[in-house]
């Protein structure tokens, strides 16, 4: 979005300003503005007028806070939970669902023409959720330390990566979480009371402490769940007694990981596996398929809206059981299995090498003899796949992480120069920078179908079929 450029900005820090909301951006920021002048207002939303704190300006932005509301939105909801504000994972919580299904349509539109110089040809309805409430099978939460010195569990507090946020319950995440977290923060407390030095939540600043992470898994279909604490280096000599504890309090837990990252960033990485009791996976079910998902594997988030996401990827790959199928970032082989019966073969790339020993496995338990699945960075793969599986492939599906895909990746599937190429994304903004380059390079996209994943939060799944232009 080209703005124009204020070399003196018509608003101050700390200046309370009364304007419009008018639009929603990516994110879950209101947009106003003052003189043509943009902000960013944190907690407004479209339609509303708002009283608002300046609390940083730049030359061609502003972001601000709402301290009042004038003139509410008819879709304004009173949020459900008492952490709405303090906890940075519900943006939207605020928003009727239907209107937040409708602002995401719209964002993926703007954020393609502003971003890719792309008009998408058909943006289909957005799909939404099945389940508003406790649809995340997969939670991820840190450890830290309460006001009161306590061991905290939750969320990195909006804006500050220092301080953790403890959660009680989360509305998104299964019951069966909460009483994970509720029994393990009382467990934890009291090693960290007994011996305060050792077992010290992680200090992200100084890189000391014990305590990192908490990750949690959970089947729809079988309500079973999965359990790995991640911690610094160092010594945790009761954890077997905990384990034993834990499985006996939750017994459709089927494996409890401690596990070591010493990473300074925060991401819930296990570096080492120190202790592991129970078989480590569970089973999840889409359609007809069923998957073994191992605790740090990739799998969508949301069970049932997974189904809806897939049902859209497979219509748009056009098979006909003549085509060869490169999933490429496949996780645990979840839509390359999907959509394996309509095709002739299908071949799985995937870094990580605990999904890829999941995906052959769920290819083998679906009784599919037309899977084959190679672990690696895609850069380094695909150069080989002449020697190993083949270099022609009829069609290209691509899923990759959030911040979208290499430039030499993304360039060595284009030289594939498969006929359809399906752009699956969480993130609109890489989804649509990438795009400008398959646009480039000689793709064209044809249809988007919105789907929404993640109700209560800024982000949504979108699908592009991207059609290669026929030489003239």
């Amino acid at each position: 979005m080209n703005e124009k450029t204020f070399v003196n900005p018509p608003v101050r820090k700390n200046e309370l300003v009364e304007v419009d909301v008018t639009a929603l951006a990516f994110g879950g920021r209101g947009v106003a503005r003052v003189e043509n002048y943009v902000m960013f207002v944190e907690g407004g939303l479209p339609s509303e007028r708002v009283k608002a704190r300046i609390t940083r300006t730049k030359p061609n932005y502003a972001e601000a806070v709402v301290e009042e509301i004038l003139t509410p939105s008819p879709h304004r909801v009173i949020p459900p939970c008492p952490l709405f504000g303090k906890c940075g994972g519900c943006k939207l919580l605020h928003l009727d669902y239907v209107a937040q299904c409708q602002q995401k349509e719209k964002q993926i539109a703007e954020v393609f023409m502003h971003l890719a110089g792309v008009t998408l040809p058909e943006l289909r309805p957005i799909v939404p959720s099945p389940e508003q409430w406790g649809y995340r099978n997969k939670m991820e939460m840190a450890f830290g330390a309460s006001c009161e010195g306590k061991l905290a569990v939750g969320f990195h507090t909006p804006g500050d990566f220092r301080t953790v946020l403890d959660v009680p319950s989360c509305l998104l995440q299964p019951t069966a979480f909460d009483e994970i977290v509720k029994f393990l923060r009382v467990k934890l407390e009291a090693l960290r009371s007994s011996s305060p030095e050792q077992y010290a939540p992680y200090n992200p600043v100084a890189h000391r402490g014990f305590w990192r992470h908490l990750v949690m898994r959970h089947s729809r279909a079988t309500g079973e769940v999965l359990v790995a604490i991640l911690t610094n280096d160092g010594d945790w000599p009761t954890v077997p007694q905990l384990a034993q504890e834990f499985l006996a309090r939750f017994p459709q837990c089927q494996g409890f990981t401690w596990g070591i990252n010493r990473g300074v960033s925060d991401v819930a990485r296990m570096e080492e596996k120190r202790f592991e009791i129970g078989r480590g996976w569970i089973e999840e079910r889409l359609g007809e398929r069923t998957y073994r998902i191992s605790t740090f594997s990739f799998f969508q988030t949301n069970s049932c809206g997974a189904r809806l996401l897939y049902d859209a990827v497979k219509e748009f790959s056009e098979l006909t059981g003549k085509e060869r199928v490169l999933d490429a970032y496949c996780g645990t082989g979840s839509i390359g299995i999907y959509l394996a019966d309509l095709a002739k073969e299908v071949v799985g790339v995937e870094l990580v090498r605990e999904a890829v020993w999941d995906a052959r496995y769920n290819a083998q338990r679906n009784g599919l003899t037309n899977c084959t699945f190679l672990a690696g960075e895609m850069r380094d793969v695909l150069p080989t796949l002449g020697h190993t599986v083949g270099a022609r492939f009829d069609r290209v599906i691509v899923d990759p992480p959030r911040g979208g895909m290499d430039k030499r990746s993304l360039k060595l599937l284009i030289g594939i120069g498969a006929p359809l190429l399906i752009y699956v994304s969480c993130n609109p903004a890489t989804l649509a920078r990438d795009a400008a380059t398959l646009v480039a390079a000689g793709y064209i996209p044809e249809c988007a179908q919105p789907v929404d994943l993640f109700p209560h939060t800024p982000h949504v799944e979108c699908i592009i079929k991207f059609r290669k232009r026929c030489p003239s």
